[in-house]
C-alpha cells in the first residue's frame, strides 16, 4: 500500500498533551485498519511534519493526505503548513501530497459539548 494519512497537531511541551493525538490516531486507524495513519506536530513535539513525511517516503508511501487536527484556519494552517508542504514537495517531487481541510467546527461537536456539560454536574 502506497497511501498514508498524516494527522497534524499543534504540539505541546507537555508530553501528556501530545498523547491525545496518538489516541486519535488509534481511533482513526480502527475505522480503517487497512490504511496507514501517522502523527506529526507543528511545534514543540516530534516528529515534525517534514520529518514525518520523509519517514513515510522511506516506507514507500507516495500518496499522503495531510489532515490538520485543528478547529479553525489559523496561521499554522493558512501559512505555516502550506509552506512546509511546498518545501517537502520540492525535496520529494515524486510524492503526491494533499492537504485536507481542518477538522473544524462540525455539528457533531455540539453533542460532545453537551455530554461534557452534563458530566460536569
Amino acid at each position: 500500500m502506497t497511501k498514508a494519512v498524516l494527522l497534524v497537531g499543534h504540539g505541546s511541551r507537555r508530553s501528556e498533551a501530545n498523547k491525545a493525538l496518538f489516541e486519535l490516531q488509534n481511533y482513526v486507524q480502527l475505522l480503517r485498519p487497512q490504511e496507514y495513519v501517522k502523527v506529526s506536530f507543528m511545534e514543540a513535539a516530534e516528529p515534525d511534519v517534514a520529518t514525518a513525511i520523509s519517514e513515510l517516503n522511506s516506507q514507500g508511501k507516495t500518496e499522503i493526505t495531510v489532515v490538520p487536527v485543528f478547529l479553525y484556519n489559523g496561521i499554522h494552517i493558512t501559512e505555516d503548513l502550506p509552506a512546509i508542504l511546498d518545501a517537502v514537495k520540492a525535496k520529494h517531487p515524486q510524492l503526491n501530497i494533499k492537504l485536507a481541510a481542518v477538522l473544524g467546527i462540525d455539528q457533531r461537536l455540539a453533542e460532545i459539548v453537551w455530554e461534557r456539560v452534563d458530566a460536569a454536574f
